[in-house]
């Protein structure tokens, strides 16, 4: 499971490396959360060279050089080459220790993971499935942006084809951190409902957490914290706030950290986060909160993700590239068994929660695991051996 955190990145320096429509994605995503974007690669595409060329992104023509990555806040490696992205994590995270570093697609070399986003302007949605099912994750947020009348951030750059101007509208960047062994100290004189909730998705997520009080907080309590977290801005003295960089919240002032902990839906490695632009959407934000619980929770949809997700190493050494990893998702999650002989798109649940057809979501939600294995293998050895 991944801690979903929503990172204030108003004017904090960012660096993504690759030029392509992923690097795309993933600028447009900061800019609209107030990020000081820096682009290094070669070539870049429409939209990034458009915002170059009116001042919004800087863009170094060129591959990465050893130092590029200093001084950043956040870095992004999205190339299609190895060696570059793994230079780029080794140099970020190993050499600098900037706590915040994403190599596209290669969880080891990860402290964060990108989230599906939606956004209304007013509400944001962010949708992980802890990396185990991204086309399950594709799937739930074109059925949000539908919901919500919404655009997500594959949408955002271009009117009509033509590129247009990318401006922050004040909001959070939504990750998921990878927290896995990686020490979290948590400040509190008390523990209340809220730092309880907080240190149990801590443990959840993998964390080696530490709860010192705040007075008795030493410096090697922090030494090589990756996450900070408090529940008053005062538990942490001068001492503290020079740290060597770890990111931080705040419980009673969320904006004066790094990020926050949004309202969650979870259900097992299914996590959609839900947050409000300004305190005026709060209301609207936990109403549509208790719809989605209502919806999601205790659905099936975490034994559907774990499912695919153990199966997910075999099906990426069957197909050489991401298109076709891609493609044959589609096809698994998309089948539906009909005795007519004729196809249908599975709904996932999303549009007709009582549906009953024989679809690989239905088989394993009810339980119907052997059966949900062998269609599985069986369309494996199919396409793998004969891809279309």
């Amino acid at each position: 499971m991944f801690y979903p955190a929503y990172v204030n990145l108003e004017d904090r320096k960012c660096l993504v490396v690759g030029g392509g429509t992923v690097a795309e994605r993933k600028v447009v995503a900061m800019l609209l959360s107030g990020g000081d974007v820096t682009l290094i690669s070669p070539d870049a595409t429409k939209l990034l060279t458009f915002l170059s060329h009116i001042g919004t992104i800087r863009w170094h023509k060129r591959q990465l050089n050893a130092g590029d990555t200093d001084g950043y806040f956040l870095v992004c490696a999205a190339t299609d080459f190895t060696d570059i992205n793994t230079a780029a994590f080794a140099e970020a995270h190993e050499k600098n220790k900037i706590r915040l570093v994403n190599v596209v697609d290669v969880i080891p070399q990860c402290t964060f993971a990108a989230a599906s986003v939606v956004t209304d302007g007013e509400l944001m949605l962010s949708i992980s499935t802890s990396g185990k099912s991204p086309a399950t994750s594709r799937r739930v947020r074109e059925y949000f942006e539908t919901l919500l009348n919404a655009d997500s951030l594959y949408t955002l750059g271009y009117e009509a084809g033509n590129p247009v101007p990318i401006e922050s509208q004040g909001l959070p960047y939504p990750v998921y951190l990878l927290l896995e062994n990686r020490k979290c100290v948590v400040l509190y004189e008390r523990k209340t409902e809220e730092i309880e909730r907080r240190v149990l998705l801590l443990r959840q997520c993998g964390a080696s957490v530490l709860c010192p009080a705040p007075d008795t907080v030493e410096s090697y309590h922090l030494e090589d914290a990756f996450l900070v977290m408090a529940e008053k801005t005062s538990a942490m003295d001068a001492s503290c706030e020079s740290g060597d960089g770890f990111i931080r919240e705040y419980l009673d002032e969320p904006s004066a950290g790094t990020h926050f902990t949004p309202h969650l839906v979870t259900d097992d490695n299914l996590i959609i986060s839900i947050a409000a632009r300004n305190s005026t959407g709060i209301e609207k934000a936990e109403r549509l909160r208790k719809k989605l619980a209502n919806q999601f929770e205790n659905n099936g949809y975490g034994a559907f993700i774990e499912f695919l997700g153990a199966r997910r190493s075999e099906i990426l050494k069957s197909f050489p590239t991401p298109k076709k990893r891609a493609d044959f998702f589609e096809v698994l999650i998309d089948s539906v068994e009909m005795d007519s002989g004729q196809t249908e798109t599975c709904c996932l649940g999303l549009t007709n929660p009582n549906c009953s057809a024989e679809c690989l979501f239905n088989w394993v939600r009810s339980g119907r695991l052997k059966h949900a294995n062998n269609f599985v293998s069986d369309l494996l050895k199919r396409l793998s051996i004969n891809p279309s």
